[in-house]
């Protein structure tokens, strides 16, 4: 009996949990969304809860800033090098594919 309690109680802890995962991924995502990086966590004496509030919002609009900068960082040295390698496969093919990416790409 008790085993059930414990199991129900724990499953209903984890589901809490994931709901309010669920409620604060979504209040980043439109903070981010609305004011982007530059959103700024706002202090008030009367209202602690909510300044509180703001500022996880704030450090999770942070976080996403940083991972998409580290993101469009990655992705740009990809293109880099794709279009290197590009290139190196190009001067090491025949004269005829060479004519054809240098009449399509420049």
């Amino acid at each position: 009996m008790l085993g059930d309690a414990h199991v129900f109680l724990w499953g209903s802890a984890k589901l809490v949990a994931v709901f309010l995962s669920l409620i604060y991924v979504g209040m980043v995502w439109t903070a981010y969304a609305a004011e982007g990086a530059q959103y700024q966590p706002r202090f008030r004496w009367r209202a602690p809860a909510r300044s509180g509030e703001r500022l996880l919002v704030w450090t999770g609009v942070k976080l996403v800033a940083g991972g998409l900068r580290v993101a469009r960082s990655l992705f740009n040295q990809l293109f880099a090098a794709s279009a290197d390698v590009g290139l190196w496969v190009a001067d090491k093919s025949g004269s005829e594919v060479q004519r054809k990416v240098r009449s399509r790409f420049l």
